[in-house]
């Protein structure tokens, strides 16, 4: 049964390696500029700061996570296994409940999947820019209720 929790400290290390594995298997040509150290040390001081991450559990196991801050979803992942199971939806959706009044987020042009999901959800694609991390081609999404 999925739930959403506010995250702790505590979820650091299965956190980090969920979204380096999904980032990775859904980017497998891509060879990220940040190795995995870095990955945790940008969570931890970064993200995880903010204030605004939450996870997704089943049956006790972490699954997904979003970290929403001032009304943009920063990052949204699901476990590679259990993707196209809800998890990514019951997460956006906490995430507009946080934000009823909007949300905006930034994904790589190349991410189809990821784009589908999001006009499915009601996002809209926008303008084209690039990732200042991994210097890929980005496109930005907003939602209106």
């Amino acid at each position: 049964m999925l739930a959403i929790r506010l995250y702790t400290d505590t979820d650091l290390d299965n956190v980090v390696a969920l979204w380096y594995r999904s980032w990775t298997h859904a980017f497998p040509e891509l060879n990220h500029p940040q190795p995995f150290e870095q990955w945790k040390s940008r969570f931890q001081n970064d993200y995880a700061k903010q204030g605004g991450v939450w996870i997704a559990t089943d049956q006790g196991q972490i699954v997904g996570f979003v970290v929403v801050s001032n009304d943009v979803i920063a990052q949204i992942f699901v476990e590679v296994e259990m993707q196209n199971r809800g998890i990514g939806t019951g997460l956006l959706n906490h995430a507009k409940s946080l934000y009823p009044n909007g949300l905006s987020l930034t994904t790589l042009k190349r991410n189809d999947q990821a784009q589908q999901f999001y006009e499915k959800h009601g996002f809209v694609a926008g303008t084209a820019g690039v990732n200042l991390v991994n210097g890929q081609p980005s496109i930005n999404y907003d939602w209106k209720p």
